[in-house]
């Protein structure tokens, strides 16, 4: 008999365990978050770890789909399970299970149902910059490297100090940053074959912040928002380095925001590499999340929810994501 048709023929287990992790990722292996056919993805690594440890397991349900190469500091997923396992069993016994570049920070108990993208009021995402003649082989795979080459055309290309300030124009790029905060049309800030209706977005802050983590040769750019769309923030960073190198005016911001504005108004698609989403705030307030009972024990996870709608689809041997 084969496993499928072993799966087949199994009871129908109630998956009544909601959990919910946050999670840290080097997405620079990784094919993005959503699982995808015959390629090595978030998503997929950590429901296989989940089921290592013996449990049937819904898919998983991530709040953010980071593109191929993204990073993450604080992704929430949640999934519903057939048992009930205390915190440390998610954190020490997944991260056992998984490999070096993927970690469970935190995991708690949530209704079987909870989907963290519909309990979201905003993330916040960092782009970080290295600047100077020669590379950095212990940044590459988290900051995006400006030679002299494409740095500011107003200051000579030989001899210029590995500073910031050097290479990129520091109080154009703050203007422009100043010029996104706020509610606006960002149609202009989605890739090409992004077609959802609704394009309005609200940025809570957007800073440019030289000498990051300490070193003259590193920027960061801060993005903190309700939300975002496709390749958003890769736009935004690419298009607020291009006003910094002074091939564009501050101004462009207020055309690409203009009704009539469009992707082409705009600079360039930062490369991946350099983009990690720090944080996502949850609570919204009009989602069931909570567990019925209390739990017992340290960080123990427990409740049994029942709740009206379909059920959430269990993954096992026929239905395992590509």
């Amino acid at each position: 008999m084969s496993e499928r048709e072993a799966a087949k023929g199994e009871p129908k287990v109630r998956l009544a365990y909601g959990v919910k992790l946050t999670l840290a990722y080097d997405g620079t292996d990784f094919h993005g978050w959503q699982s995808q056919p015959k390629v090595r993805t978030v998503q997929k690594t950590v429901e296989r770890a989940v089921r290592a440890l013996g449990l049937r397991c819904t898919r998983m349900r991530g709040c953010s789909r980071t593109d191929a190469g993204v990073h993450a500091l604080g992704q929430v997923a949640s999934f519903a399970c057939d048992r009930d396992l205390p915190e440390k069993a998610w954190t020490h016994g997944l991260n056992g299970l998984l490999p070096p570049d993927v970690a469970v920070m935190g995991a708690e108990a949530v209704d079987r149902r909870y989907d963290p993208r519909n309990d979201t009021t905003g993330k916040l995402y960092r782009y970080q910059i290295t600047v100077g003649e020669t590379r950095d082989p212990l940044s590459r795979r988290q900051a995006w490297h400006l030679s002299s080459r494409s740095g500011r055309k107003d200051i000579p290309k030989h001899g210029r100090p590995r500073r910031v300030e050097a290479f990129l124009d520091l109080e154009a790029m703050r203007d422009a940053a100043r010029r996104l905060e706020g509610t606006h049309d960002f149609k202009a800030f989605r890739a090409y074959d992004d077609r959802r209706e609704n394009t309005v977005r609200t940025m809570r802050s957007v800073r440019v912040l030289p000498g990051w983590g300490g070193r003259e040769d590193m920027l960061a750019i801060e993005v903190e928002g309700n939300a975002f769309m496709k390749n958003m923030v890769r736009i935004l960073a690419g298009t607020l380095v291009d006003i910094g190198r002074l091939h564009l005016e501050p101004s462009r911001i207020d055309r690409m925001l203009a009704p009539e504005g469009q992707r082409k108004d705009g600079g360039q698609t930062a490369p991946a590499m350099g983009l990690t989403l720090v944080r996502i705030d949850l609570g919204r307030g009009d989602h069931p999340r909570a567990p019925k009972k209390e739990p017992t024990g340290e960080g123990a996870l427990t409740g049994e929810v029942r709740m009206a709608g379909r059920e959430p689809q269990e993954i096992g041997p026929e239905t395992e994501a590509p």
